[in-house]
């Protein structure tokens, strides 16, 4: 049965299709792999300067909404800042186009809470069935990762009441960890449990594998590489690897270490850098589309995910399927992938010393590096390509038409 869906999320891909960020970038392939499955989709994303009002990459027609130039203003590829959500869900409320109207969407899947709202507007007006994916959550960690209580407090209050609204509003409400699912659960009435599901996040293993040939600006380091790709904000932890790298240095003077992304932690970062005096060592690389990052990621000895709180982090499958070696934050999102530990090293978040010291254990044994990237890769081909993933959505849709 062919499908017609709309994926919505106020950040998508440009007409190049250069992504910023993992849920853009979880919902793109969603959508990428559900054409190959015979389905048509049209991903409704927010206005983005320079790019066209609709275009279409690899068979998704992208449809590109804005608000009186507000969603346009408001487009950073690493950050969906409260404006540009806002104004897509007052668009998403007015929303009459035509060319969409007409299409009569079986399938209206939001992703996480404003996108969410929007799809569940969007939807009724077709009948559809409602899909929510709910990408992880900072419920635990707000107070951890913002300094102000009080914002702390009302991002805590407003997640406690809009993912048990939006689970009653749509047919599945499906969560990309374990943790926030089981969180939601004890929040709703029995009923509406059963409308929950987890399905972890996947990776294109088209594009990240190990056969990709390096980048020219890596391939001319000498010494080894510990590489990390995040998005520069509290919660990716990347500042507790800075502080801990001194010790790395010391053990290993030649080391490079690569960050790439972006983001608002960047100049506190750079501080960082420079109080502990391993500027030498340390480049800073800066916002690069997703597709380019395999470049990087091949010659990189070590690959660390430094966050305080993650859902199945993408950064970490993308590692593991190009057979590199990770040392990660032994938090939920990141332990279901890794089994526990079993295919990359674990460390406690936030905490700079042993993040070193398991950077440095595998630095010191080329064994072990090479072992964990194995069952790391292996792993993922079992279990996390987008192939996989997006079969398991598709029965979520294929279910929710029989309710």
């Amino acid at each position: 049965m062919v499908l017609n869906i709309a994926i919505i999320f106020e950040l998508g891909p440009d007409d190049e299709g250069r992504i910023g960020g993992g849920v853009e970038l979880h919902a793109t392939n969603l959508a990428k792999e559900l054409v190959k499955r015979g389905h048509k989709v049209t991903y409704i994303t927010g206005a983005i300067p320079g790019s066209k009002k609709e275009a279409f990459i690899e068979g998704v027609k992208i449809n590109r909404i804005d608000f009186g130039k507000i969603i346009e203003r408001t487009y950073n590829p690493q950050q969906l800042n409260f404006s540009r959500q806002f104004s897509f869900l007052v668009k998403s409320l007015f929303f009459r186009s035509r060319k969409i109207k007409e299409q009569n969407f079986d399938i209206c899947h939001g992703h996480i809470y404003s996108a969410g709202i929007a799809a569940r507007i969007i939807g009724k007006r077709d009948k559809a069935k409602i899909i929510n994916t709910i990408h992880g959550s900072y419920y635990k960690y707000w107070n951890q990762i913002v300094s102000n209580k009080f914002k702390a407090g009302f991002y805590r209050k407003m997640e406690r009441f809009l993912a048990p609204f939006l689970l009653r509003k749509c047919e599945v409400q499906i969560h990309t960890d374990y943790d926030f699912a089981e969180t939601v659960k004890d929040w709703v009435k029995p009923k509406y449990k059963k409308r929950i599901m987890t399905i972890l996040n996947g990776v294109d293993t088209s594009k990240f594998s190990p056969d990709i040939k390096p980048n020219p600006s890596v391939s001319k380091e000498i010494g080894p590489i510990i590489m990390t790709s995040r998005r520069l904000v509290a919660k990716n932890g990347v500042i507790f690897l800075v502080q801990g790298f001194k010790q790395v240095v010391e053990k290993h003077p030649n080391v490079i270490l690569f960050i790439i992304g972006d983001g608002p932690e960047r100049e506190k970062i750079q501080d960082e850098i420079y109080k502990h005096k391993i500027d030498e060592n340390v480049r800073l690389i800066g916002m690069i589309p997703n597709n380019e990052i395999p470049s990087y990621l091949s010659k990189a000895d070590v690959v660390v995910v430094p966050s305080i709180v993650e859902a199945s982090s993408i950064s970490v499958l993308e590692a593991m399927a190009m057979k590199k070696p990770v040392v990660a934050s032994d938090i939920p999102g990141i332990r279901e992938i890794t089994k526990f530990g079993e295919n990359c090293v674990l460390v406690p978040s936030m905490n700079s010393a042993k993040l070193a010291n398991g950077i440095n254990s595998l630095l010191e044994s080329d064994k072990k590096r090479k072992e964990l990237g194995k069952l790391g890769y292996e792993e993922v081909l079992e279990n996390y390509t987008w192939e996989k993933k997006a079969k398991e959505i598709e029965q979520v849709y294929y279910n929710a038409l029989e309710i």
